[in-house]
């Protein structure tokens, strides 16, 4: 095995927790098992899940931009278009955060109302996309 992959050095195991809340109920609890493949030596617990979080940080930003405003089905790539894409979607995904926590929620609370949608955005308090 080794010489498959010679840079692990240790695999770490982390147990997940996860309730799903609606409207302030919890309606579904999981308990989840992972193990990740490092080339850390001797990692330190604190340090790895903070690696592990700050990956997820990224990745629920890249679902939303995906999944729900469909990034990936882009096709035109040339010139500055992937850059302007970039950009409105990720305007767009801080718009709709604006609304509801929950991306997806908030196009729920919106999609048949564009006044609601203007409304909703231009009575928040922050004024500039970060």
């Amino acid at each position: 095995m080794r010489a498959h992959w010679p840079t692990v050095s240790s695999i770490v195991r982390i147990s997940r927790y996860r309730e799903h809340v609606r409207q302030g109920q919890t309606v579904k609890t999981e308990t989840e098992t992972i193990y990740l493949i490092s080339s850390l030596n001797s990692p330190d617990p604190k340090y790895v899940l903070q690696l592990n979080r700050d990956h997820w940080k990224i990745e629920i930003m890249h679902r939303d931009k995906d999944v729900l405003l469909g990034e990936d089905r882009y096709t035109n790539r040339s010139g500055h278009a992937p850059r302007n894409i970039f950009t409105l979607t990720s305007a767009a995904r801080t718009l709709l955060k604006r609304i509801a926590k929950s991306p997806t929620r908030a196009i729920e609370i919106v999609q048949d109302n564009r006044e609601k949608a203007v409304r909703l955005i231009s009575d928040q308090a922050a004024t500039t996309f970060l």
